[in-house]
């Protein structure tokens, strides 16, 4: 992923270091590259060349500071480039500056004088980099595999990383694959002096509910304030913008909160039958908008599923490897992509609505979400070698009380919320690197006076959808008409309506897998909801069924150091037969042994 990177060190720096790890970031041939060299710090900028495309780094006027930065910055009220905005900012305010920035960003910025660097990103974490200490040098970059390029890197498997990523699917708090390799957390401020490294955070996600602000003022507000988020990020007329468009409401609200669509194109991939598209498609027609779409396959996935392991450095799974070629046609027509980034979370209470219900006290909430796992206790000791069993499982449940520890809130809904933003939001951001080795991104449902907006809202306000849906309805009403792909009723219908949508189609889909059960995988019901069908892939595609039993029990398997192959084949047979879905839990594992292969860990 384009970004910046670096070395800074007491002793001299081998120049060859910086250039061999730009060359590792240099996915295309049309990156552009920026550098700095000196006898104790090298620093670069890979990037697209799209936005604050004239070369840096930049320097202030006494040539005592300079800055690199890549990302985008949205409140620049001076008329000056955006670095050179953050370069007196910084001087002005020193580390707070970055308190008073709007976008999505990475800020390096090297005092030459007391030989300092200060690294900073945005309050969401959304551009991704990693940092390590090696001896006397510090390193940075936006993607590991760089960083490993050094003479004295290790690659050593860090176990806790690995618990959490079987566990919940994700990668919790600063944690890497790799030992003594960290990925910066969201609203964080890096300074390294000397030998001296201290990391602080500077705003965290939090709902503090306002209940003094009505109902309906909220609704007005939220739309005056989407509208400015949005519209402030396609000001730039040089650019051209594309909204990423599912099914959902997120996309669709900025699509609703445009104020001229003809100006802007949408992008959907996917079967041309499957629900999420077909509802993109009429949000386009609706609003008048360009329409794109990029068909996937289950030999596309398999394809690029090495390639997105490389990239996301296995992070992210490898359900996701179609990105990359589907977002490849588009980028000679578009320069930007809009994403409707987490609002189904911040605003829609997503996560809570169904996990908080019925939980009397904090108890309770805490030993429901431990339960929602991408692998359990007990599968652990199925699924994993006794030598690693006890440990891994001991590790997942540290990591998970020390995050549900730091979650404070008034009610459990809000705990519950606070919760997800922690684990949830920096890690969708590993995703999003895919779509950015090819175009820019940019995030209206992470403005920052958005969010704070949205943290004021009581819970009761959020849950089930319930003031997004208002939100919607008066920002757009004729987008609010078109169904949500999770219910297929209209955010415009009543709510009773929209949790009986809900319902059916969970009680759908277990009927689904109960038809699939009995008759031993030869029956099932339709199912064309999403872009994939993973769990239809595993049951009826031999290429597919292929791919994993060659990838997770062949003679070249290096995951069996860690995993009961017997069981990895129950979970393949089971699926294959319909007696149970463990098409997410398999499409990890083939993750983590791609990984195993690719690093040679």
């Amino acid at each position: 992923m384009p970004g910046v990177l670096g070395i800074i060190s007491r002793t001299k720096i081998d120049n060859g270091i910086i250039d061999r790890m730009i060359e590792e970031l240099k996915h295309e041939n049309w990156y552009k590259i920026d550098i700095h060299k000196g006898n104790f710090i090298a620093l670069a900028r890979v990037h697209l060349g799209t936005f604050n495309p004239l070369p840096q780094p930049i320097f202030n006027k006494s040539h005592t500071l300079c800055i690199f930065m890549d990302g985008k910055i949205y409140n620049n009220t001076h008329n000056l480039g955006e670095p050179e905005f953050c370069l007196q900012l910084y001087e002005e305010e020193g580390d707070d500056f970055v308190k008073k920035l709007n976008g999505a960003f990475i800020i390096v910025i090297y005092d030459l004088k007391a030989q300092k660097l200060l690294i900073a990103n945005d309050r969401y974490g959304l551009l991704p980099h990693y940092y390590t200490v090696m001896g006397d040098s510090f390193l940075f970059s936006p993607e590991i595999k760089a960083i490993l390029l050094h003479p004295s890197a290790k690659k050593e498997l860090n176990p806790k990383a690995v618990a959490d990523f079987l566990a919940f699917g994700e990668c919790w708090g600063d944690e890497t694959f790799f030992n003594n390799i960290n990925i910066l957390r969201p609203a964080s401020i890096l300074t390294y002096e000397g030998q001296k490294l201290s990391i602080k955070q500077y705003w965290e996600f939090k709902y503090v509910a306002d209940y003094s602000i009505s109902e309906n003022k909220f609704v007005d507000e939220l739309v005056h304030t989407f509208r400015n988020a949005v519209n402030l990020r396609i000001r730039d007329q040089n650019y051209r913008y594309c909204v990423s468009l599912s099914g959902g409401l997120d996309s669709r609200s900025i699509i609703g909160a445009i104020d001229d669509n003809s100006k802007v194109s949408t992008f959907s991939f996917g079967p041309l039958d499957s629900d999420e598209v077909k509802i993109a498609k009429k949000v386009t027609e609706v609003a008048g908008s360009k329409f794109l779409h990029s068909p996937i396959t289950p030999e596309l996935i398999i394809e690029n599923a090495a390639k997105a392991v490389w990239l996301t450095e296995g992070r992210d799974y490898i359900g996701v490897s179609f990105t990359c070629p589907t977002c490849e046609p588009i980028k000679d027509i578009v320069d930007v992509v809009m994403e409707g980034y987490a609002l189904d979370l911040t605003l829609g209470g997503s996560n809570s609505t169904c996990k908080v219900a019925n939980c009397k006290n904090e108890i309770e909430l805490k030993e429901r979400l431990f339960k929602y796992r991408l692998f359990s206790d007990k599968e652990f000791d199925n699924l994993i070698h006794p030598d690693y069993s006890y440990k891994w499982k001991e590790l997942a449940t540290q990591s998970f009380e020390t995050e549900f520890h730091r979650v404070e809130g008034d009610s459990l809904g809000d705990k519950c919320d606070n919760f997800f933003l922690r684990t949830k939001i920096p890690y969708i951001s590993i995703g999003e690197a895919l779509t950015r080795t090819v175009v820019e991104l940019s995030f209206p449902t992470m403005d920052n006076e958005l969010i704070d907006l949205l943290l004021k809202i009581p819970f009761k306000y959020r849950v089930n959808h319930y003031i997004y849906r208002k939100f919607l309805n008066k920002l757009c009403p004729e987008l609010c008409k078109i169904p949500y792909s999770k219910t297929m009723v209209p955010a415009s219908a009543p709510l009773f309506l929209w949790q009986m949508g809900r319902f059916y189609q969970i009680g759908k889909e277990r009927v689904n897998q109960m038809l699939c059960s009995y008759s031993r995988g030869h029956l099932f019901l339709p199912n064309k909801r999403s872009y994939v069908n993973f769990d239809e892939w595993f049951r009826r595609d031999l290429g597919w069924q292929k791919y994993f039993i060659d990838l997770l029990l062949g003679h070249n398997t290096i995951s069996k150091t860690y995993f009961n192959q017997e069981y990895i084949k129950y979970l393949l047979s089971s699926n294959v037969d319909g007696r149970s879905n463990n098409s997410r839990g398999l499409l990890y594992l083939a993750t983590f042994e791609l990984f195993l292969r690719q690093f040679e860990i």
